[in-house]
């Protein structure tokens, strides 16, 4: 399929528990546009067994979730648009899209992920919709999107201290290492933005493995098994990976955008929302309200390391990155167009917020303290038994043969 920019889509870029999906929802309320939440995520492949889950209201849906991950303001599942469009796109949907490619070799989108959202924006135009796309997984790719379909594209970020309290919530709480592992994957690539990270504190590089979908699950326990040590030296490691991996990602994303938007400030000054408000009217012809917007601080400190230590230790390596040029040439890699801000306007900014990160958490009067042995019993806690290789390895072969039969089964309606 050919892209050319007549879509005009809108692109949302922001990250896991940064309040994208309160964004999603402001603009799914658009009677303009047609938005789709995370479209570039696994498991987007198989939603003829969403077709009856959709029946059932909201709340009962909420009611099956292991913590709240106050999603509050959803009147209906955030796959509804998916649904509707499956039939149009059921045969370009790649499988696992998210980390493959995460910085885009040359600044190229691949041929797979650029046919499959071609078909989800005709699918949009097809219903006299503009299409929209919030994302938590494009942020590396915002210079190819922006590329391969022009349109609209914003930047969105949360304070990043805050942010790595809701990662950690979602661990106490929900038992999912996901959110604490994703940095790790999203800096674990040979990009040279990814290599902008100090030796001594690179995440060790993991080769994704992808063929099949045991193959993919067993990529993703590799890496949720590292992040979950009970060892007191790796939730610092795992901090300093999501400061690094917030810094490059949202610099990446930023780069390549025609706005940046602090959720942070969008919802303290009325004065920034006035502008927000204005600028997307200008970009995507529409007037959102904001009006129902919530602020959740998440602030935990470790008794383990000094968190304004390892800030300070990543503003100083992006900051040299900066000044010997190694920053603004990687960024420039990530598109075939010259980037929309300049790499020094856009570390300003990102830098000065880690500031006022840690300003806010030292204000903070709510914030929590976790010493050394609580962390240990929370990631032991955490910890699955798949996390060991030899497990991992055995529950892998096992299930490429039973995958198989367990989809075949939930489309025929049966419950395994």
């Amino acid at each position: 399929m050919t892209t050319t920019p007549e879509f005009n889509p809108v692109f949302v870029h922001a990250s896991m528990r940064s309040g994208s999906t309160y964004f999603f929802d402001v603009l799914r309320r658009q009677k303009t546009l047609l938005c789709f939440n995370e479209a570039i995520t696994d498991g987007r492949n198989d939603y003829s067994r969403f077709r009856s889950a959709r029946k059932r209201d909201v709340e009962r849906v909420r009611t099956l979730q292991k913590w709240d991950v106050n999603h509050h303001f959803l009147d209906r599942a955030d796959f509804d648009e998916f649904v509707d469009a499956w039939d149009a796109i059921k045969d370009l949907c790649p499988d696992f899209p998210e980390f493959q490619d995460y910085f885009p070799p040359k600044g190229m989108l691949s041929a797979e992920l650029t046919a499959y959202l071609s078909a989800l924006m005709a699918h949009a135009r097809s219903q006299d919709k503009r299409p929209a796309f919030c994302e938590v997984s494009s942020r590396g790719r915002a210079g190819a999107l922006r590329g391969a379909f022009g349109g609209f594209h914003v930047a969105q970020y949360r304070d990043p201290l805050s942010q790595f309290g809701s990662f950690i919530r979602g661990l106490i709480e929900g038992g999912t290492w996901t959110f604490l592992a994703t940095p790790l994957m999203e800096l674990g690539g040979e990009h040279s933005l990814c290599r902008l990270v100090p030796e001594a504190w690179r995440p060790p590089s993991l080769p994704w493995r992808a063929a099949n979908r045991a193959q993919f699950w067993a990529s993703n326990v590799r890496h949720f098994a590292i992040v979950a040590s009970p060892r007191p030296q790796t939730i610092e490691k795992v901090f300093r990976w999501h400061l690094f991996s917030w810094v490059l990602s949202n610099l990446a994303a930023m780069s390549y955008s025609d706005m940046a938007l602090d959720i942070d400030r969008l919802h303290d000054r009325a004065d920034y929302r006035a502008t927000v408000i204005a600028d997307l009217a200008r970009g995507i012809d529409v007037t959102p309200d904001f009006d129902d917007l919530r602020k959740f601080d998440r602030y935990y400190q470790f008794e383990s390391f000094d968190m304004t230590i390892v800030c300070g230790q990543v503003v100083s390596a992006i900051r040299a990155a900066l000044r010997d040029g190694r920053l603004d040439e990687a960024l420039r890699s990530l598109g075939i167009q010259p980037p929309t801000i300049p790499a020094a306007t856009a570390v300003e900014i990102l830098l000065v917020k880690i500031g006022d990160s840690l300003d806010s958490m030292a204000a903070s009067s709510d914030r929590r303290f976790i010493r050394a042995k609580e962390w240990q019993a929370i990631a032991e806690k955490n910890r699955r038994i798949w996390f060991k290789p030899g497990v991992r390895w055995f529950a892998q072969h096992v299930y490429s043969l039973a995958a198989p039969v367990v989809r075949v089964a939930r489309r025929a309606g049966i419950s395994v």
